[in-house]
C-alpha cells in the first residue's frame, strides 16, 4: 500500500531516535511521526500516522484497519532501512 517512505527529521541519540517523515499512499503524501529505541534482541520502532492525516485518509475511504496495516507497514520499512532521508 505504501508507494514511498521518507524520513525527514531525525532528533536523539543513543538508546532512542525521535523522526518525522512523510509516506505517500496512493498517491497522498501523509505525515508521520515515531521513535527507534534498542532493546534486547535488537531496534523497536513505533511509528504512527499524524492524526489529521488519517482523518485525510479516512475521508478518501480507507478504514481504521487499513490505517493500522499501514502504520505497520510503515515500521517494518523503517527497520528494514526501506526509505529516503531528506537532507536539510
Amino acid at each position: 500500500m505504501i508507494e514511498e517512505v521518507s524520513i525527514e527529521d531525525v532528533m536523539g541519540d543513543y538508546p532512542f531516535k525521535l523522526f518525522r517523515g512523510k509516506l505517500c499512499c496512493k498517491g497522498l503524501y501523509v505525515r508521520f511521526e515515531g521513535v527507534v529505541y534498542q532493546s534486547v534482541g535488537g531496534p523497536n520502532v513505533r511509528a504512527s500516522i499524524d492524526e489529521q492525516d488519517a482523518k485525510t485518509l479516512l475521508a478518501k475511504g480507507l478504514t481504521l484497519q487499513e490505517i493500522a496495516a499501514l502504520e505497520l507497514e510503515l515500521q517494518q520499512k523503517i527497520l528494514n532501512g526501506d526509505v529516503s532521508i531528506e537532507r536539510g
